[in-house]
């Protein structure tokens, strides 16, 4: 190869030097410069084929051009968002590598099959171009706000063998024309369909959204659309989602009778989430009517606490099932509510009993929200700074439970009664932001083996917990230093946290909250329970004041943070 190079400059020399007397005229000048150019380009294709034969060698080009395809796969679905390959596509990247991967790329036809919001296509004739490569593989089709109706209309022919299909955040009038193009389309390959409206109040469909059934779709999600329950596939769905604003509910009338027999005819559902949505109709006594959904892992319930106890009541699922419950209180705290939690827990005793490790909760007394978490597993520890208890943040919880326009005082009933009757005896963490007049000691004493406490919030909302820690403020450390266990709330806890509390507060009967704190912790230590790790993060407290927890506990976990910051929080 070397020498080949080699004869092509001898070459090129030699021209150079018979042109020397020719280019003095116009003429000469011009047929040098074409010989020039033409020997350039020889010099060209020799340097591109001699990279083709080196990057054969290169071990990568060794590899069978299917798992080369595969690696391709990982590479596109690994790019970061915004990242400049997305202007044309993840998948180019690869083709302009060598002539070897652009040819292994181009043979893949589903590395051009997804045509998503996050993808940026500069024009018409590149989507042509796309959908050329992907051939008939079937596509994941994504329209956003910014969807063209044109640039929709090129994909209509396609529907027929797309697997994927999103319609998110249209609006309407762009929604309406966009779906009365591909609806008329036959959808046998489609396998999920997701259909969003960004408007604040939701609009009617009362026609079905494709022309024939939908033999291989398994997937449903609808937003803001009111579509009647009796035009939705059925049969072979494992997810629907049916998801309307959280003020939409008094408005929609849909039929009762449809609804369950949408869900009686999809028994194969393992996700199944009915957001505000719920009919009116089910405010009254369910008829003693039973829905079998075995496979069901996770259900998503929101609308009033009426809806949702009696469609609860109706379904037959396994223990396992994981629940996500968000209800509005209609009026004042009314026997649905306690309806429900007794529901709760025969749902987690049927038929193989569940027993709750873990338990969050926090208390609104402004926002009249109650949240509360529960789990069979423990949070991975060493805990990081929490933030806001939120039922949602708590993705791998079998039960999340929400309940707005409560009372303070119907907030504390509702806790109370909650850790009464769900399986907490077999505790382990435990987490409370709010609740000052609960009395946490009389509520949690049954659950002995509790190691980790987590307290959230002003810590005087906090104070009765607190104090349960500890035993009696009158008992004699002194004489007494083998103190009956019984005295004791949680006697195997090892960790207290405490986030965002101010040690400078006045307890009652105490002194400061810090005082309060030392004096539980001695407490603790005299009576054989000691704790053996302390963390104090976002709290207000002097490093003097710290040191002196640091003498009473093996381990103190402060995040030195002595001066107040004045931001607003909720808790």
């Amino acid at each position: 190869m070397s020498t080949a190079l080699s004869d092509v400059l001898a070459r090129f020399e030699c021209k150079m030097n018979q042109f020397q007397s020719s280019i003095r005229t116009p003429e000469g000048r011009t047929a040098a410069l074409t010989t020039a150019e033409q020997d350039i380009d020889s010099a060209k294709r020799l340097v591109l084929s001699m990279l083709t034969r080196r990057n054969m060698f290169v071990p990568i080009s060794t590899l069978p051009a299917e798992i080369l395809s595969r690696i391709f796969h990982f590479y596109v679905s690994s790019v970061r968002p915004y990242s400049h390959t997305l202007r044309l596509g993840r998948a180019v990247a690869v083709t302009h590598v060598c002539r070897h991967w652009r040819q292994v790329a181009l043979d893949d036809s589903t590395l051009w099959t997804h045509f998503l919001e996050s993808s940026y296509f500069p024009n018409e004739e590149w989507i042509a171009e796309r959908l050329s490569r992907a051939r008939n593989a079937p596509l994941v089709i994504e329209f956003c706000q910014s969807t063209y109706r044109d640039t929709a209309s090129l994909f209509t022919p396609h529907i027929s063998h797309t697997r994927e299909l999103y319609l998110r955040n249209l609006p309407f009038l762009n929604h309406s024309v966009i779906m009365h193009r591909v609806s008329t389309q036959k959808t046998p390959a489609l396998e999920r369909l997701e259909i969003s409206i960004s408007e604040d109040y939701p609009v009617s469909f009362r026609h079905s959204f494709f022309d024939g059934p939908f033999p291989k779709l398994r997937t449903f999600c609808v937003s803001q659309i009111v579509y009647p329950w009796s035009f939705f596939p059925r049969g072979q769905l494992t997810q629907l989602k049916v998801t309307l604003s959280d003020y939409s509910e008094p408005r929609i009338s849909t039929d009762l009778d449809q609804l369950i027999d949408l869900l009686v005819n999809c028994p194969a559902l393992e996700v199944l989430s009915l957001e505000n949505c719920l009919p009116a109709a089910l405010s009254e006594s369910s008829g003693g009517q039973t829905i079998h959904l075995p496979h069901l892992s996770r259900l998503c319930l929101t609308g009033s606490s009426s809806h949702l106890t009696n469609l609860f009541k109706m379904l037959k699922l396994s223990s396992s099932t994981s629940l996500r419950l968000n209800c509005t209180l209609e009026a004042a705290l009314t026997h649905n509510e306690h309806v429900m939690l007794l529901v709760l827990s025969a749902h987690f005793n049927n038929p193989i009993p569940i027993e709750f490790r873990s338990l969050k909760i926090n208390l609104h007394p402004v926002d009249g929200v109650v949240n509360l978490v529960a789990s069979t597993s423990l949070p991975t520890l060493p805990i990081p700074h929490p933030h806001i208890i939120h039922a949602k943040t708590d993705v791998d919880a079998e039960l999340s439970l929400s309940l707005s326009r409560l009372s303070h005082s119907d907030g504390e009933v509702i806790v109370r009664r909650a850790c009464e009757v769900l399986p907490i005896s077999k505790l382990e963490f435990l987490s409370i932001a709010a609740g000052r007049s609960v009395n946490w000691g009389e509520v949690f004493r049954p659950c002995t083996e509790v190691t980790t406490v987590q307290l959230c919030g002003d810590g005087l909302t906090n104070i009765n917990l607190l104090s349960a820690l500890g035993p009696p403020n009158d008992y004699d450390n002194n004489n007494s230093v083998s103190a009956p266990a019984q005295m004791l709330i949680f006697p195997k806890l090892r960790s207290l946290f405490l986030h965002r509390l101010f040690f400078n507060q006045e307890a009652p009967g105490s002194g400061l909250l810090h005082d309060f704190v030392l004096s539980v912790v001695k407490r603790r230590e005299a009576t054989k329970a000691p704790l053996r790790m302390l963390s104090i993060t976002g709290c207000v407290i002097s490093a003097k004041k710290a040191a002196a927890l640091e003498e009473v506990v093996s381990h103190l976990n402060w995040d030195h943070n002595e001066e107040y910051e004045d931001y607003e929080y909720n808790l």
